[in-house]
């Protein structure tokens, strides 16, 4: 470590010598032994109110054969606010990961939803998940509430003229994104 710091003082200050040695060459006034090394200036931000969105539960995991209609995977998930002070809303997205027999075509035959004390959305498919605008969810200063998630066959006919084989696979991470309101 000390044989970089000083290697990189060198470098500085071999660029000062010949900065002073140019400057003297015009007949400026030149000082020397005036170099500071190392000055950092950087910002930081800081939130008024922190606090942020804490998601707990298990991996949501299941093997579709897209004989009825509304066959179904459910998890629940506890999202907690841990900000003392502001309420938060939030948006459920995934990120369908690489890899994967026919990943994006399984991801869209899957359809989701949400429900959070006895109101149920429909979010879209596995692959393009969202909570409208208007349907996102409050989660209050401080407290928690538990989210169910399904992910089911809408239409086992389509999801059978997929033509998904049996070694169809995705993976999916499901992102929770969070907004303090003012």
């Amino acid at each position: 470590m000390a044989q970089t710091i000083n290697r990189k003082r060198a470098v500085i200050a071999g660029a000062a010598a010949l900065l002073i040695a140019g400057v003297s060459v015009g007949g400026a006034l030149v000082t020397t032994n005036s170099t500071i090394f190392d000055n950092v200036f950087e910002t930081e931000a800081v939130p008024a109110n922190p606090g942020e969105l804490l998601v707990d539960g298990p991996a949501l995991s299941h093997s579709y054969t897209g004989a009825v209609d509304g066959e179904l995977a459910s998890e629940y998930y506890t999202l907690t606010n841990t900000s003392a002070t502001q309420d938060l809303k939030f948006n459920l997205n995934t990120r369908v990961q690489p890899g994967g027999s026919m990943a994006d075509e399984l991801a869209s035959e899957l359809s989701t939803r949400i429900g959070v004390a006895g109101v149920t959305t429909a979010t879209g498919t596995l692959k393009d998940m969202n909570i409208a605008g208007g349907d996102q969810i409050t989660v209050p200063a401080g407290s928690s509430i538990v989210l169910r998630l399904d992910v089911f066959v809408e239409d086992k006919d389509a999801f059978i003229a997929a033509g998904l084989g049996d070694d169809s696979q995705v993976t999916v991470d499901f992102l929770f994104d969070s907004i303090f309101l003012p």
